[in-house]
């Protein structure tokens, strides 16, 4: 793994700790899949509504809970405030992330996405 991948995992899991003190012991690879996978998901809700100044991201992710139980609701609504308090200065959106499980251990690691930016449209052009 990269040293920008290795930092990027390192900041996400910690970003993630207050979930995941919430899994069993021992919790499965699914189990802890199926929680990275909401976890990736507010964070790049937040990160993406950040560099596009909206909050559409953020809205689809609740709306899509709404159903849920409140205590997932809660959760994701906790994930949301947190991502933008306290991990606010990580504007990266995160591409490949992996679950493996290795001697009994759940190992897991993620990759920064390549997003590129759309052009200002406001760029002055010239009509023949």
């Amino acid at each position: 793994m990269k040293a920008q991948d290795e930092a990027i995992t390192q900041t996400v899991l910690t970003f993630a700790q207050p979930v995941l003190v919430g899994l069993p012991k021992p919790c499965s690879k699914e189990q802890f899949a199926g929680v990275m996978r909401t976890v990736l998901t507010v964070w790049n809700a937040v990160v993406i509504d950040g560099l596009d100044g909206g909050d559409t991201h953020e809205t689809a992710v609740l709306a899509t809970i709404a159903a849920a139980p409140k205590p997932v609701q809660l959760m994701v609504k906790r994930l949301i405030k947190r991502k933008k308090t306290k991990f606010a200065e990580f504007d990266q959106v995160i591409g490949q992330h992996w679950v493996h499980e290795q001697g009994g251990e759940v190992l897991f690691g993620c990759e920064v996405a390549v997003v590129e930016q759309p052009a200002p449209s406001g760029v002055p052009f010239k009509l023949k």
